[in-house]
């Protein structure tokens, strides 16, 4: 994906989709996802999961992985922290 910094060191806290820069429309769709899963966490209690969006899926991607036909995003706040996590990826190597 043109215009994504390099990826923060991990492990980090909020999970693998950190990164130093992403373009200008691409934030605004992290952005956007990021207040829709805050509203969504006022309905839940600890963990949710979510299909995951086009974004999510692309930047994974540019990161290396494989993302399944049907990918699903685990996410869970704490300490006002959001993490996502992607629990069909994990132990896989990028």
């Amino acid at each position: 994906m043109i215009g994504v910094g390099p990826q923060l060191p991990q492990p980090d806290p909020r999970g693998w989709l950190t990164f130093e820069s992403l373009p200008a429309d691409v934030q605004r769709l992290e952005d956007s996802r990021l207040m829709a899963d805050f509203e969504e966490a006022e309905n839940h209690r600890g963990k949710w999961t979510r299909p995951a969006t086009d974004t999510e899926r692309a930047l994974l991607e540019h990161l290396g992985y494989e993302a399944p036909a049907e990918l699903t995003t685990t996410v869970d706040y704490s300490a006002g922290i959001r993490r996502r996590r992607w629990l069909e990826l994990e132990g896989t190597a990028p």
